[in-house]
């Protein structure tokens, strides 16, 4: 039977169909037979329809090869594989960002490489990052590290500005490996704003920006090989997203990514696990050798949990913590702007946010989202129950009443 594989525009493999080339044909055959269609006039659509299941996508010129080898192969010539270049995305039509189809071959069915794509600009996210209060500093730095990562060019045209040439420090620079490290407190906006920055960075350089989520389920289910199989997919669909979108940039974020990357050096870590870190820090390593404008963005609860070999090759860490006073007092009248709350009032919602000795099981105070995601609601919700409007004392009895998120690994 003849593999139908699918490959990067430079004939990197990618992926293989889950049919072979000969049950492609005997389907396009049988669909073409019952539509009194001509049998030839089928096989493009057929791979197209076959290639655009597992999440790629293929130009019409790269089909002709394709039928070719169907042609020969129906004509009972020998095939021993198809080859199809593909980019890695979403069918043509469905380019609005969502789910990526990425299927691994042999996978279990509805597995994805990435669980969102996103494209920037985007309004949505324009308006999570813009709700992102007291993170003034790690939005700053964090689109200042994007662009030099991404656009090591704009470095290059600021040396010769001032320096009348490009200085060797820009060298050193542009070889470090692309990756950016979040990490902190539970809910404190590492994930959303990783989420959200690529529209300030499509913005800022006036292109667009892709943003690709992996799914947790590439850690696989333990079976030896599939973890690493599955981190090289993955990041072979990044690869052919930034090869194929002509210097558009990629932002490849792994949350949890110590579920991916924990520290070789524990006991009880299994050779599985050890050998996917190894195929991580290897692509990782590849993205910098090859120059392609992606960068990966890793998200951690638990940075102690990493392997330093990951923090080593962080070109950025950011650190993220609970809101301090003033952050918190910005986030209730950002949110509460129509209650018009007066500075008494927000100093008792933050005083009754804020770490509290004796008083709650947890001396922590509220992370920003125990406030937006719980606080907020529950008042909003108790006011729309009772028929009255919301006022500062829902606002109250729901700090009193609600314990802030627990410290990721406890006090």
């Amino acid at each position: 039977m003849a593999k139908v594989i699918l490959t990067t525009r430079d004939d990197r493999p990618l992926a293989e169909l889950p049919r072979a080339a000969e049950a492609l044909l005997a389907e396009a055959e049988e669909y073409a037979r019952k539509n009194n269609l001509a049998k030839r006039s089928h096989f493009p659509a057929a791979v197209r329809e076959a290639v655009e299941a597992e999440g790629y996508r293929v130009a019409d010129v790269d089909l002709a090869a394709v039928v070719s080898a169907l042609n020969e192969l129906r004509r009972g010539g020998r095939v021993d594989e198809v080859r199809v270049r593909v980019t890695a995305g979403p069918a043509e039509g469905n380019g609005r960002g969502g789910n990526m189809a990425g299927k691994p071959p042999g996978g279990a069915p509805g597995q994805k490489y990435f669980e969102t794509e996103l494209r920037y600009p985007n309004r949505e996210a324009r308006a999570r990052y813009e709700n992102l209060v007291g993170l003034d500093a790690h939005k700053a730095r964090l689109l200042l590290e994007l662009e030099l990562l991404l656009y090591p060019d704009r470095l290059e045209a600021w040396s010769r500005k001032h320096h009348g040439a490009v200085i060797a420090l820009c060298g050193v620079y542009a070889h470090r490996p692309p990756l950016v490290l979040l990490e902190g407190d539970v809910g404190c906006g590492k994930t959303v704003l990783a989420e959200s920055v690529g529209d300030p960075l499509a913005e800022m350089t006036g292109g667009r920006v892709t943003l690709l989520k992996v799914n947790t389920q590439v850690r696989g289910s333990g079976l030896v090989g599939e973890m690493t199989d599955l981190i090289v997919q993955a990041f072979a669909h990044a690869e052919a997203r930034a090869e194929a979108g002509g210097g558009e940039p990629v932002l490849f974020l792994i949350d949890e990514a110590d579920a991916l990357a924990a520290r070789r050096d524990e006991q009880h870590m299994h050779h599985e696990d050890k050998a996917g870190l190894n195929t991580l820090l290897q692509r990782i390593d590849g993205l910098r050798r090859r120059r392609l404008p992606v960068v990966v963005l890793f998200i951690t609860n638990r940075p102690d949990a990493l392997d330093p070999a990951i923090r080593r090759r962080a070109a950025l860490q950011l650190t993220f913590g609970r809101p301090d006073d003033e952050t918190r007092a910005a986030i209730f009248r950002r949110f509460l702007p129509e209650l018009k709350l007066s500075d008494r009032q927000i100093s008792e919602l933050v005083h009754l946010t804020g770490p509290l000795d004796g008083k709650r099981k947890h001396r922590a105070g509220f992370t920003a989202s125990d406030i937006t995601d719980r606080l907020l609601p529950a008042a909003l919700r108790e006011a729309y129950a009772a028929g009255r409007p919301l006022a500062a004392a829902d606002l109250v009895a729901q700090a009193k009443l609600i314990e802030p998120s627990p410290p990721f690994g406890g006090e």
